[in-house]
């Protein structure tokens, strides 16, 4: 009898502990993915001031010509004085997320798609992959690295 009531208390501990894991999972999917659009969105808008709260201090980026930009250089290029005053009007959105989460790093993948209507006609869309690394600090998780390698349009793409 007290064999099976040890048994018992540990099956219930492991199925309480998996959900709450899981449960813990999601919200940080959700938060991760919220993060990763809240980014994308400041940089079309040229936000250095959002950036600048959901960066690391130590926050290194790839740009999508391969350069290596360390978090001021980065910050400098999305001041709103940077913005061009005449531009398409664009939008963003991100599909395909992959994300793995380590205790406080997580590492987020996602394709981000811009589309830009330009004179009222809409261009071809482009899109491309950004891998991010992200890290829990304070309760709160911001991005400490970023890559972002462009996709090729369905034109250009090598045949299978």
């Amino acid at each position: 009898m007290r064999k099976s009531a040890i048994t018992l208390f540990f099956l219930v501990f492991l199925v309480s502990s998996g959900t709450v894991i899981a449960q813990t999972a999601g919200k940080d999917d959700q938060a991760l993915k919220s993060l990763v659009k809240r980014v994308a969105e400041a940089q079309l808008a040229y936000d250095a001031e959002t950036l600048n709260a959901v960066f690391t201090p130590d926050y290194i980026e790839i740009s999508p010509a391969g350069e290596f930009d360390p978090r001021d250089k980065v910050l400098g290029f999305y001041k709103p004085e940077s913005k061009p005053a005449v531009g398409p009007v664009m939008s963003v959105g991100l599909s395909e997320h992959s994300i793995r989460t380590y205790r406080n790093i997580a590492v987020v993948i996602a394709r981000i798609s811009f589309t830009a209507t330009v004179d009222g006609k809409p261009t071809p869309p482009r899109s491309m992959r950004a891998t991010f690394v992200c890290r829990q600090e304070k309760g709160g998780w911001k991005i400490a690295s970023a890559q972002y390698t462009g996709i090729r349009p369905p034109s250009l793409q090598k045949p299978q």
